[in-house]
């Protein structure tokens, strides 16, 4: 390591130049408001208070009252790839919001742990044989047969694979022949999967009318399904949902659904709907739906030990909205150009499939769905995660309340808005942190963690003995 002629280490001189910075304390105290950001942003601008009847300035908020003359604010990302304090806040209102659809809580009332509601998982369908991870098997054997007969694609390339893949080979969801994978199916899978949820979605009414012989409209008179989904990537480079699916009555989570609404009803509607959830491609002839690997579980209202708990459905849920991407098959950020797309941590699969998406977005028939945008993401367009709108409580509540919370901790003056007018005027300065700024953010992150994952570890013992509720 370099050593200056001081005898301090060249990142001890970063740390100490950092620290000598006029208003450091102010500054490290911010940092530990946003909760150790890693790529924060600074604004310029004001927030001015006034009375809406005498004009009277009230009170004023500047950038210039804060360290270094800037106000700084987390980023919000939710990738952890990005910023990792930022996803963890968004894993946890994740929770919360999913959590309060399973047991209440967050203006939802408990009775809704008495509705039908099930755990489901929805595939895509198959665009040519990949390479498998078989816990204790082969990838794909073909059982007393002679590799020298074994079946042969129209390339040449024989379609069977005795290799026992660990599950991070690169190989695993990698086609056995590239020349007969469907790409460019595979791509408008994921750039479509919302349009195939919206028929999924009616679907379910459909199969419900005609199941109690009444009109759509009666049946949407008489009950309800919502949902909260998270998308998950597969290593073959297609989107999977894993979704909560629930029967209400007509008013929502309060409401509930007639007695006839059984978990049983629920679960025949939904393989129904999956079955006849087709979607169209505009101006092709690609008729996309869901796979036929359908795995639909009942959510148990009980503790550890039942087959799938609230809390275990709400973990799951939150922990993949914070990980979209995945490694060696998806990317973080979009790609400006191919330029260095062969110099990019990717496999194989994961190019053809990125370079199919760039080449498909250049064509007339496929230019809405703006494929060269959503590249890094093999083609989806979608939000990680999405909700009914009678689900739960929403990101912007949660969000809320959590900064009126910190408002009153930090004995901030909170003016009612009756009476007032709230005038902003922020500028956007720069993004990120110096290389000495960004050791000091990591610190505070490193000790917030821990103090979290002491505090978690002590509401888990106080829980197996049966203090803490499950919410």
């Amino acid at each position: 390591m370099y050593r200056s002629h001081e005898g301090l280490t060249f990142t001890d001189q970063v740390l100490l130049g950092t620290a000598l910075l006029p208003d450091f304390r102010a500054w490290l105290a911010r940092i530990r408001h946003i909760g150790g950001c890693q790529h924060p942003i600074h604004l310029r601008g004001r927030t001015e208070t006034i009375d809406a009847t005498t004009a009277a300035l009230i009170s004023e908020f500047t950038s210039k009252s804060q360290p270094h003359g800037l106000l700084t604010v987390a980023c919000g990302n939710r990738r952890v790839s990005r910023c990792e304090p930022c996803a963890r806040l968004h894993q946890g209102d994740t929770y919360h919001l999913i959590a309060a659809g399973l047991a209440g809580g967050k203006n939802v009332p408990d009775t809704v742990r008495t509705h039908p509601r099930v755990f489901v998982t929805f595939t895509a369908p198959s665009f040519g044989p990949v390479h498998r991870h078989t816990p204790g098997g082969l990838c794909r054997p073909r059982s007393n047969t002679p590799s020298s007969k074994a079946p042969r694609c129209p390339h040449g390339t024989v379609m069977a694979c005795v290799t026992r893949h660990a599950s991070d080979d690169p190989a695993v969801g990698a086609p056995l022949c590239p020349g007969c994978y469907d790409y460019l199916a595979a791509v408008l899978f994921n750039a479509h999967t919302r349009d195939l949820w919206q028929r999924l979605h009616r679907s379910l009414y459909e199969h419900l009318a005609s199941t109690r012989g009444i009109t759509r409209k009666a049946t949407r008179q008489a009950i309800r399904v919502a949902y909260a989904k998270v998308a998950e990537w597969q290593r073959r480079g297609n989107i999977h949902f894993h979704a909560v699916m629930r029967f209400d009555g007509p008013d929502g989570p309060g409401d509930p659904p007639p007695v006839w609404a059984t978990t049983g009803l629920l679960i025949e509607t939904i393989r129904a709907a999956t079955r006849h959830a087709v979607y169209q491609v505009p101006r092709t002839k690609i008729v996309l739906r869901f796979g036929p690997q359908l795995d639909i579980r009942p959510i148990t209202p009980g503790r550890a030990g039942d087959d799938l708990t609230e809390r275990a459905v709400a973990s799951y849920i939150a922990k993949y909205v914070t990980k979209p991407e995945l490694a060696g098959i998806t990317l973080d950020r979009p790609l400006p150009n191919l330029a260095k797309l062969a110099q990019l941590p990717l496999t194989d699969h994961a190019r053809t499939l990125i370079l199919t998406c760039w080449a498909v977005g250049a064509l007339p028939p496929y230019a809405k769905i703006k494929l060269r945008r959503w590249a890094h993401q093999l083609g989806y367009r979608g939000h990680t995660a999405t909700k009914s709108r009678a689900y739960s409580t929403t990101y912007t509540a949660l969000r809320a309340a959590r900064a009126e919370h910190l408002a009153t901790l930090n004995h901030e003056t909170v003016h009612p808005s009756d009476g007032t007018i709230v005038t902003k005027d922020w500028h956007f300065s720069h993004a990120g942190h110096t290389l000495g700024e960004a050791m000091y953010a990591e610190a505070i992150a490193d000790d917030l963690r821990a103090a979290r994952e002491a505090a978690r570890a002590a509401r888990a013992d106080l829980d197996d003995a049966g203090v803490v509720d499950v919410r």
